[in-house]
Order: C-alpha cells, then sequence, then structure tokens
C-alpha cells in the first residue's frame, strides 16, 4: 500500500506540472529542487554507472569468477609522482610470469626472445612484453588515498591488506608494504590493453597461530581477534608481489607488539583501518 501510494502521488505531480507546463513561477520553483552535484566522497562514483559500480563491488568482495588482470575500469585515479621507468630485471621476470598466469597466451621477455632455445614456432605464437611502465607514486578508490614506498610524504597510507584465495578454496587477508604502483601496456590479440597494477613486498607469517591470533577474545574464535601479529620481515619476491590495484581491501597501521616475559619476541600489530569500499 506505500508503494502504491508514492506511485498515485508522483503519478499526480507528473499530470499537475505538464498541465503547467507554460507557468513560469512554477518553472522557477522546480529549479531550486533540482538535484544538485554530489561532492566529497560520493563524487568519486559519478563517472561510473550502475554495472560498473556493481562489478567493482563483486572484485572486492571476490565474488567474482573471471580473472581480474588490472585492465578493469575503479573508481578513482592514479596520482604523481609519475615517471617513465624500465623496471629492475627482477622485478620485470614476475611482470612476465603476472601475465602468464593472468591470460591463456604465451608471453617472453626480450632476453627470452634473443635465446636460442626459443623455436621459431614459438617465436610467431609469444607477446613480447616490454620493461617500460608508467610509475606512480600513489592511488585514489574512491575518498581513499593510497601511498608507497616512493612517495615519501604519504608513506604512512602505504600499508595495505589485500584479499588473497587459497589452494583450499578460503579466502585470507594478507598484509604488505606497496612499493610503487605502475600502468603497463600489452599488446593483445585483441589489440593493447592497459593494465594498473601494484608491486608490493609481504610480511611473513607469525610462527604459530596462536602468536598470529594473539589479541583475540576467545581462543577458540579467531574472527574474534582485530590486531593480528606478523612479522617484519618480508617474503621472498614471486609472482605475488605483482596484483591488480583491484585487490586491494583496505589500509592499516604497523605497531611493534611485544610477546612474552622470560623470551620476549617483538612482532608487528596489523591495526587495520576499517575503511573498506561500500558501493
Amino acid at each position: 500500500m506505500e508503494l502504491l501510494r508514492i506511485i498515485m502521488q508522483n503519478s499526480r505531480l507528473d499530470s499537475l506540472i505538464s498541465a503547467q507546463s507554460d507557468n513560469a513561477k512554477l518553472t522557477n520553483a522546480l529549479s531550486l529542487v533540482q538535484p544538485r552535484l554530489t561532492t566529497g566522497s560520493l563524487a568519486a562514483y559519478d563517472g561510473f554507472d550502475f554495472n560498473e559500480l556493481y562489478e567493482f563491488m563483486q572484485i572486492f568482495n571476490q565474488n567474482i569468477d573471471n580473472t581480474i588482470t588490472g585492465s578493469e575500469k575503479f573508481p578513482g585515479e592514479m596520482l604523481t609522482p609519475r615517471n617513465r621507468v624500465s623496471l629492475p630485471n627482477n622485478v620485470y621476470e614476475l611482470l612476465v610470469k603476472y601475465y602468464n598466469d593472468t591470460y591463456d597466451l604465451n608471453f617472453v621477455s626480450i632476453a627470452d626472445l634473443a635465446s636460442s632455445d626459443l623455436s621459431l614456432g614459438n617465436f610467431n605464437q609469444s607477446i613480447v612484453v616490454l620493461p617500460i611502465v608508467t610509475q606512480f607514486g600513489r592511488i585514489r578508490i574512491a575518498a581513499e588515498i593510497f601511498g608507497s614506498k616512493s612517495a615519501p610524504r604519504y608513506q604512512r597510507n602505504s600499508y595495505i591488506l589485500a584479499k588473497f584465495i587459497q589452494e583450499d578454496e578460503t579466502v585470507d587477508i594478507f598484509p604488505g608494504h606497496v612499493q610503487y604502483y605502475f600502468e603497463h601496456t600489452i599488446q593483445l590479440p585483441t589489440g593493447p590493453k592497459t593494465h594498473r597494477l601494484v608491486f608490493v613486498n609481504w610480511y611473513l607469517w607469525a610462527p604459530n597461530e596462536k602468536t598470529r591470533f594473539h589479541c583475540r577474545i576467545a581462543s577458540w574464535d579467531n574472527k574474534s581477534c582485530n590486531i593480528e601479529l606478523w612479522k617484519y620481515d618480508f617474503h621472498k619476491l614471486s609472482r605475488d608481489a605483482i596484483m591488480p590495484i583491484h585487490n586491494i581491501y583496505s589500509r592499516f597501521l604497523p605497531s611493534k607488539f611485544t610477546v612474552g616475559i622470560r623470551n620476549p619476541t617483538t612482532y608487528m600489530a596489523v591495526i587495520p583501518i576499517n575503511r573498506q569500499f561500500h558501493l
């Protein structure tokens, strides 16, 4: 009944407005109640339609079956400092592995192309990945600014949490330190495509679950633990060091936390900033 009442009211208003379309006073009055442009954090979504925002929300919540490549649209922008650079060899090799894992195609580096191990047949079917990228010191997603190690003024914003799907299909959140963001364009069979990626150093696990969830309320409930303990050391560089910026979950604040009395050990307390993307 409430919905029917609203429909009838709107229909009546439309009828009255149509009948008084030449009324100057009514025209002036309607201009006062026109919807205003959104400002602040809500303005970040003005350039996106519902389908694009809904797709980004699915990506964020890991509720999408398609592989996220990093070329998808996102409600934000890449920010300065901006530089055109050539990737170091170790990161360049990881980028080639990233594309090979992301697409069902064969990608090779310039070194692979020059190698005698690459046969003529494989060469014709391979896509060469160039090491030149556009590097950024920070990005904006919606109203949130994410910094990096390469932007000293924004290093406090460079600690991120990201979601990863494990081998047993469970989703876990990992803390990392962003080194920089970058855009890279690859020539695919369908044409050139630009990817927005992030290079991250991931922190090591605490030695056991008891230490990681040291601050949990109940000994049997890990979800009651809002602050987790991790090592200050980083994992060795691997393909996971490069990921789409769409996988970023939120920021966190690192803090020192000492466990033990006789043999105290200092860990990094991961304190999440509870500002995730709510669309």
